[in-house]
């Protein structure tokens, strides 16, 4: 178990929380695009997605097809249960719902992981939040290509050279659509989390108890100018903004925890755990919290701000409770129907990033 990965996706989870509150930050007094700092969330999840494949696959033999089937177990039976369940709302309450609309061909795509854009432009499926898990999709391929050739390193090339020719592509030729979805800086921060992994698995990391507050440190500094990004920076892709940081606060957490220092306390361990229901199910509280907000908006900025702990803490209850009584179950369940000869996922973090 690497610990501080797992608190750094609870950390990740709660991050993009912020962005889905930017409506209650405004009426707290806060300028539009307060809250911005959150999208870095992602791009932590995507550089431990990339560590995550390369550590749990390093030194056994991982048939592409055993890969892909248990990576569709860990992440497709939520998130296709809260699509169903969001479509579902389309249907019956429209009203409470901004852009989704309940228009069959969108939800195949959206339980296919198939992108597609909305009537807005935006590139989000039934499930809003669900673009990043088309991302992760198509990593997953990619990296099963790579698990195809015999030698573990060939094989990391391979998926960091197929990442490299699509955003190479994606700059040069300037696609739109789906192809411009694919092709879009941020795909290199799943192989940046490739490389990291590729240097932890082969002790590759600085080690020793010396390096724990210096790699703490550097961790934090990392995360100060990731949260900054976009106001230091904004002129650079957010691969350059929020990924660069990103790969080095979790580098430093790897090399902080082999040096001792383990963010280990059980509610940190809990809401790491618990960080892919927590990401797929807050816009419900994020959207309850908002809704109150604006009705108690009378009541001045004190009360906006008083508001804020309460959608967090709503937040994380509904996350737990999601995880351990829906997401855990459904999981389990998954694996007995769908992959019942396949090879079990080692346990390292509960099914990676997410």
């Amino acid at each position: 178990m690497l610990q501080n990965v797992q608190a750094l996706r609870g950390l990740a989870a709660f991050l993009v929380v912020f962005v889905h509150l930017e409506r209650l930050a405004i009426l707290a007094g806060l300028p539009a695009g307060a809250t911005i700092f959150g999208n870095s969330g992602v791009d932590v999840f995507f550089v431990i997605s990339g560590l995550i494949m390369v550590v749990t696959t390093a030194g056994r033999k991982q048939p592409p097809q055993g890969f892909l089937r248990n990576r569709l177990t860990r992440i497709a039976p939520l998130y296709w249960a809260i699509t169903l369940a969001v479509f579902a709302l389309a249907l019956v309450a429209p009203s409470l719902l901004q852009t989704t609309t309940a228009d069959p061909l969108q939800l195949l795509k959206s339980l296919a992981f198939i992108p597609y854009a909305r009537a807005d432009g935006a590139m989000h499926p039934v499930v809003f939040v669900g673009w990043t898990l088309n991302y992760e999709m198509a990593f997953y391929l990619v990296f099963a290509l790579g698990l195809m050739l015999p030698g573990r390193l060939a094989g990391l090339a391979l998926s960091l050279a197929i990442l490299l020719a699509a955003a190479a592509f994606g700059q040069i030729a300037r696609p739109s659509g789906e192809l411009g979805f694919y092709s879009a800086p941020i795909i290199l921060e799943f192989g940046a989390g490739m490389v990291l992994g590729a240097l932890y698995v082969r002790e590759g990391l600085p080690r020793g108890a010396a390096w724990g507050w210096p790699a703490a440190a550097i961790g934090a500094a990392a995360l100060a100018l990731m949260l900054a990004g976009p106001w230091l920076w904004p002129q650079f892709d957010r691969a350059v903004m929020f990924g660069v940081p990103a790969v080095v606060l979790v580098a430093s957490g790897l090399i902080a925890e082999r040096a001792g220092l383990v963010l280990n306390q059980g509610w940190i361990q809990t809401l790491g755990a618990a960080s892919y229901s927590v990401y797929l199910t807050h816009f419900f509280c994020t959207q309850v919290v908002t809704k109150a907000a604006e009705r108690l908006a009378g009541f001045g900025p004190l009360v906006m701000w008083a508001l804020a702990p309460v959608a967090f803490l709503l937040v994380a209850m509904v996350g737990v409770f999601v995880h351990r009584r829906i997401e855990l179950p459904l999981t389990e369940l998954a694996r007995k129907v769908i992959a019942p000869m396949g090879p079990k996922p080692r346990p390292t973090i509960a099914g990676g990033a997410w």
